[in-house]
């Protein structure tokens, strides 16, 4: 199976942290008690995305990458803090560590996240799965969340130095940007999400195969082989 690449995201799809609120620290810190941190309509689901927008809503003007830069290194002081003070806890969703390392044993495997590289490594330290994800793709500057997918694949080809072909990659995820960004590209798809709501969602976004979370590691195995099919 090594010629099959894994991906995966990692907000909601293999932990669970309370980052909006390292976010809003973050934002208030650099703008002000008044920031309007909600999560804007229309944007691509991503950490960069998400701090352009907010940053223009405080300044008026369009986000800079230092302004970008200096918000998540904040965001990210704000969040490690957080966790090491066990004010912000880091979940891991129900059965992830065992299910990525049996990925691991017999796959390549890699993250294609939103969120931005620090935050996401420091979430999957701290849930103990970092050293199963050697490289990946993170929020950048992308316009859509397929471009993040794109950078994980072009990376796990360097790190394994092999081509990966679309119908030999599964990407899971939590999220109709992450249906969405696996159609685009041609890939297989399973979603993964803790919520009723959530999972109703990625239904109806056109996910063939949804599931609560990886306890059931054989499901998953046979929903692999399925879409195989």
């Amino acid at each position: 199976m090594k010629e099959m690449l894994i991906l995966f995201d990692v907000d909601g799809t293999l932990v669970h942290v309370a980052e909006e609120v390292a976010f809003a620290s973050a934002f208030r810190e650099l703008y002000g008690e008044g920031v309007d941190v909600s999560w804007p309509e229309d944007i691509t689901a991503s950490d960069t995305s998400f701090m352009a927008a907010v940053v223009e809503r405080a300044t008026g003007r369009q986000a800079t990458p230092d302004d970008l830069a200096t918000v998540a290194a904040r965001f990210v002081d704000h969040l490690g803090k957080g966790i090491l003070s066990g004010a912000l806890s880091v979940r891991a969703v129900a059965g992830a560590s065992e299910f990525v390392a049996a990925c691991a044993d017999v796959a390549s495997v890699a993250v294609a996240t939103g969120c931005v590289e620090p935050s996401a490594r420091l979430k999957l330290r701290h849930a103990g799965l970092d050293h199963h994800f050697p490289c990946g793709g993170f929020s950048t500057g992308e316009q859509r969340r397929s471009e993040i997918v794109l950078r994980a694949i072009e990376a796990a080809e360097r790190h394994y130095r092999r081509r990966f072909v679309s119908s030999r990659i599964v990407s899971l995820g939590d999220g109709p940007w992450d249906v969405e960004a696996a159609r685009e590209l041609g890939l297989r798809f399973i979603g993964i999400n803790e919520s009723e709501r959530g999972r109703a969602r990625l239904a109806r976004a056109g996910a063939r195969v949804v599931l609560r979370d990886y306890a059931d590691a054989a499901a998953i195995r046979r929903a692999i082989g399925e879409l195989d099919s």
